[in-house]
């Protein structure tokens, strides 16, 4: 039952995410996706920033979030996977966070207020942990039946994640491409993770 749970949450939870940038980005005119952070979609003065942030930034946390839980709850136990599935409720965790504290308008500030640090508090550490996250999970999943891609898939994304996590400062011109390569990295690891659990491994 956890399995088929995980796998309705994954999936939805990475199309909700999918979902609240392309809509967010519609709304909000001149946003530049390559440029800006997806956190400015639901930052103080955004056009439509409370509503990306309860309705999108929230439930997509939510359902990420219950992903982690229920992912830990159907895989095979291993100290490996259960510390990566603390990293994706942590990387989870920020959507929900950003929610209840969204960044100043621009996510960039000079005096940030406490809204905007603690948005940095609770989104930074799911993404310095993406890379790590991923690749446990990916060594977790050498031993669950039928998951070599799922292993395989693990060390690709994490090697993404990597390289996205380097180029991911303000200061970089495509800051907004190196935010969505890592966090679509997680989110593609999240699906194919949540598909397996509900089909492959009941059939296993």
């Amino acid at each position: 039952m956890s399995g088929k749970l995980a796998m309705v949450c994954g999936v939805l939870g990475a199309l909700w995410v999918l979902a609240l940038v392309l809509y967010g980005g519609a709304t909000f005119p001149g946003y530049d996706h390559a440029t800006q952070f997806i956190s400015e979609l639901g930052a103080t003065g955004a056009p439509q920033g409370q509503l990306v942030s309860w309705a999108g930034f929230l439930p997509a946390g939510v359902l990420v979030c219950s992903f982690a839980v229920l992912g830990w709850l159907a895989a095979p136990k291993s100290v490996w996977s259960a510390i990566g599935f603390v990293g994706v409720f942590l990387f989870a965790f920020g959507y929900a966070g950003s929610a209840f504290f969204p960044c100043d308008y621009g996510c960039r500030p000079e005096e940030p207020t406490f809204s905007q640090t603690m948005h940095y508090l609770l989104g930074l550490p799911g993404y310095f942990l993406a890379p790590l996250t991923l690749a446990l999970l990916g060594v977790a999943a050498r031993n669950w039946p039928k998951a070599r891609h799922i292993n395989i898939l693990g060390f690709v994304c994490a090697t993404i994640a990597l390289i996205a996590l380097a180029f991911l400062s303000p200061d970089y011109e495509y800051v907004g491409v190196a935010q969505r390569v890592l966090e679509a990295s997680m989110l593609i690891w999240v699906a194919a993770c949540a598909l397996y659990l509900g089909t492959r491994l009941r059939a296993a």
